[in-house]
């Protein structure tokens, strides 16, 4: 039987349609290979978000194309949409597939049953965008927007729990517009009667209303007390630049409500530090922003251009070296924000799922290890 190896990169829903394409292969002559070195395929699902995760994916390339064995390569992915001529030309050898359909199975039928071996699993529920966020160019590569429909949803989840999948990671490249709403689908997801529990991977400051808080307070044992909510900056001029749609003051206001509703709850966010004509006033309002707001832990990422962004043009570029030091000192803030959440629940009780031998997940976002447990520096249920 033939082997296959698959490298994913990137966000969740990638690691989803990973599985999607693991599954369809599964499914018909190969089966999965432990290293790249003994697999007849290599395929390679990759991430174009940012130019390390490009740099990261073209370097494992050529380290595969130097193989004995000389296996079959696939590129699919976003990278494969947005340079699909350029790698065809760099990499003539190889299969690069812009259309994700030809590996899985078409949109109306995307489910998985299992999910990399692990207790949590996330499942894609939504697709596209349309913000145009000056620094992104997902919404060039993933422009058509998709819901799953709830019945899909519904049953994806009732198979995956039923197979030993405690946590449901809900996933989607723009979750808050999944057609009908994102909260009358959670209302439906939290009365399936089984015992397993939800988490939403990202969502967008406007689009978390009144019914979503709503059902977070009223099923607490079935969603997880985590909200990750991009900022991206936390200047009022940055913002504008960056064409997102809120005010820094009514993201304020929000979290801050949200963090008096429910007691420890991780708020998770990203940054993007050095965006184009940021000043180092405009990077401190950030930093102010962040230390003065209940946020648990940061995602930080150093600005760099997409060719076919808007920011891309955009002039008053911030030097590398400027943006590494306002990214160090971002990082500085990011590791106080998180002894800080860890201090705050140290000694408390929360509910946890494994997520490797060695660790467990609690649903407010922090890792566990089994020895701490063990120690008794935290008092958790693991499932």
């Amino acid at each position: 039987m033939k082997k296959f190896y698959i490298y994913s990169f990137g966000c969740k829903v990638n690691r989803y349609e990973t599985e999607l394409i693991s599954q369809k292969l599964k499914s018909g002559d190969y089966e999965i290979a432990d290293t790249p070195q003994e697999a007849d395929a290599i395929i390679f699902n990759s991430c174009s978000v940012t130019n390390n995760a490009d740099k990261e994916c073209l370097y494992l390339i050529r380290k595969s194309l130097k193989l004995p064995q000389k296996p079959q390569i696939i590129l699919t992915g976003c990278l494969a949409i947005n340079k699909f001529q350029e790698l065809k030309k760099l990499f003539p050898s190889i299969e690069v597939i812009s259309d994700k359909k030809t590996l899985y199975l078409q949109p109306d039928n995307q489910s998985i049953i299992s999910f990399e071996n692990h207790h949590r699993a996330f499942i894609k529920i939504q697709d596209g965008c349309n913000s145009f966020c000056s620094y992104c160019i997902v919404p060039y590569i993933r422009s058509q927007m998709w819901s799953k429909q709830p019945e899909a949803v519904l049953s994806e989840i009732e198979n995956l729990v039923k197979n030993g999948y405690s946590e449901i990671v809900l996933t989607g490249i723009h979750i808050g517009k999944y057609e009908g709403g994102i909260a009358p689908l959670i209302e439906k997801i939290v009365k399936i009667p089984l015992d397993f529990r939800i988490r939403i991977s990202s969502i967008e400051i406007n689009e978390i209303n009144d019914y979503l808080l709503s059902l977070m307070k009223d099923y607490e044992n079935k969603i997880c007390s985590h909200l990750h909510i991009p900022l991206q900056s936390g200047s009022g001029g940055i913002l504008k630049l960056m064409n997102r749609q809120y005010a820094s003051a009514v993201f304020e206001n929000k979290i801050q409500k949200i963090a008096a509703m429910f007691k420890n709850i991780a708020i998770t966010t990203d940054i993007i530090a050095g965006f184009p004509s940021e000043t180092n006033a405009q990077h401190k309002e950030t930093c102010d922003f962040i230390k003065r707001n209940p946020f648990s832990r940061l995602h930080i990422f150093r600005y760099s251009d997409r060719s076919g962004a808007k920011a891309s043009n955009f002039k008053n570029k911030v030097p590398p070296q400027e943006i590494k030091a306002r990214s160090k000192e971002l990082l500085g803030i990011d590791k106080s924000k998180r002894k800080d959440f860890l201090t705050a629940n140290t000694g408390s009780t929360r509910k946890a799922v494994s997520i490797s031998p060695n660790a467990s997940l609690t649903d407010n976002y922090i890792t566990i290890s089994n020895a701490a447990y063990q120690k008794g520096i935290f008092d958790i249920k693991i499932e």
